[in-house]
């Protein structure tokens, strides 16, 4: 799921912990040593995470993807300045994360580690809202992400030199404030398909853009009404690219997930903390991560407003059409792994943990965000 508010995200991170006196973790650390070359940790899983270096502005705050297997160290990319939430391509190829303020992407190679970078050239003049920057998967070792004119381009990571390629897709602006023009973006990728959509900006005002779009790379773009209530600026696929799930971060509504079948376009949305039927003046909690395991299921990590709800932080994963507790800690992230389970421990930079058939390993400390491979 490409990030929009990670940028900002980092940005409060970094400044939080200079504002407390904190400093960098330095370097990236190397997995503890498994118990025995038979080690379950060693066949936990591929993952990829986020590890942030926090300097004395956000300007000198690096994070750095790191791509492990199990509790061996694939590779990894050179430090990175605000680095996006890690993704993989839908073969799991790839692991790939867009730095910010440059137009490249940054991807890592599960197979021997090595790391290439793609340009995605074409932002224009709109470089702070720049759409080669949010880029998604799109089947096999793909990638896409639209340029400054709203055409597709996709490029092949498995390819030797990988580069570019403009299709004649395109997709629609829409109108934004004071007659202002507001671009698409790829939002989320799977098997095939893309999902645009009008994330909220400087150009869309008060206004709430509810249109999205699938997006395939030789097709018509098809408008889904998934009759969501907020913005739609986050959205992730489920495994099987039958259902999108899609999220917003419009100030003045209480935080909610729709879940949208792809086929008919339509969806249901229920509120992540609030009760049904809750009307709120101000947000309640923040969505920090939105995903789903390998077996389906939704899951969510928030973090409360505490000035507008009595919710805690937490993590909860949807069943019956409503989120429920996951029962996993209060602070922290918990992800499926192919054999095991990733967790982040303590509120973001945390430190990494992995889990597998009884045996635990620390894997790194001041990390951010963890990804498993599709």
């Amino acid at each position: 799921m490409p990030m929009r508010r990670v940028m900002l995200g980092v940005v409060v991170v970094a400044m939080t912990a200079v504002l407390a006196g904190c400093s960098g973790g330095g370097s990236t650390g190397d997995a503890s040593p498994s118990k025995s070359p038979t080690s379950p940790l060693a066949s936990a899983g591929v993952f990829a995470y986020l590890k942030v270096q926090i300097g004395e502005d956000w300007r000198q705050t690096k994070s750095q993807m790191v791509v492990m297997d199990g509790n061996k160290k694939v590779g990894h990319s050179a430090p990175l300045l605000l680095a996006d939430r890690p993704i993989f391509t839908a073969d799991g190829r790839y692991a790939l994360t867009m730095p910010s303020f440059l137009d490249e992407v940054v991807a890592v190679s599960v197979a021997n580690g090595k790391t290439k970078s793609v340009p995605c050239k074409g932002c224009g003049d709109r470089k702070s809202e720049c759409q080669c920057q949010i880029v998604a998967p799109i089947g096999g070792s793909r990638i896409a992400w639209l340029d400054g004119n709203h055409h597709l381009v996709i490029t092949d990571l498995a390819d030797a030199s990988p580069r570019p390629r403009r299709t004649d897709v395109t997709l629609p602006t829409q109108d934004g404030f004071l007659d202002q023009r507001v671009s698409p973006q790829l939002i989320a990728g799977t098997d095939g398909a893309a999902l645009a959509a009008y994330p909220e900006t400087s150009k869309t005002g008060f206004d709430v853009i509810k249109q999205a779009y699938l997006v395939t790379p030789d097709g018509k773009p098809r408008r889904l009404r998934p009759d969501r209530p907020d913005s739609i600026d986050e959205a992730v696929f489920s495994p099987d690219g039958t259902q999108v799930a899609l999220t917003g971060n419009q100030e003045d509504a209480c935080a909610t997930v729709t879940v949208a079948d792809v086929a008919s376009g339509k969806g249901k949305t229920a509120p992540v903390s609030a009760k049904p039927g809750t009307t709120c003046d101000n947000k309640d909690v923040y969505i920090d991560s939105l995903w789903w395991d390998r077996d389906g299921t939704l899951n969510v990590t928030f973090q409360a407003d505490h000035e507008n709800t009595t919710a805690k932080d937490g993590q909860r994963r949807f069943e019956g059409g409503r989120w429920v507790d996951a029962g996993v800690p209060q602070t922290g992230e918990v992800r499926q792994l192919n054999a095991g389970t990733a967790t982040i421990q303590g509120h973001a930079p945390g430190t990494l943990f992995i889990r597998s058939d009884g045996e635990r390993a620390k894997i790194d400390t001041d990390v951010r965000y963890v990804t498993a491979v599709p």
